[in-house]
């Protein structure tokens, strides 16, 4: 089983020597998120598996999920361009 370390907030973990993100995090921490009317912070997840390409593919992330770092990378870029 993998360990979950946490840096800064975000939960990291090694799966078979490949590096994972907390997608829950990771959104929020590039900014894929919105204040809902509550005051909390919620991801928009459909944004999430939109940058991934992931939203016709049925595979979709969700809140408890992790996800690789080139797919990390790819949300930063995704959400800095739009």
């Amino acid at each position: 089983m993998s360990e979950i370390k946490v840096f800064d907030n975000l939960k990291v973990k090694e799966d078979n020597g490949q590096v994972m993100f907390d997608a829950e995090t990771a959104a929020k921490g590039v900014g894929i998120s919105t204040v809902a009317k509550s005051g909390n912070e919620v991801v928009r997840w459909s944004r999430v598996n939109q940058y991934l390409g992931l939203s016709k593919s049925g595979q979709l992330i969700k809140r408890g999920d992790f996800i690789t770092e080139p797919q990390l990378y790819k949300l930063a870029i995704k959400a800095n361009s739009s």
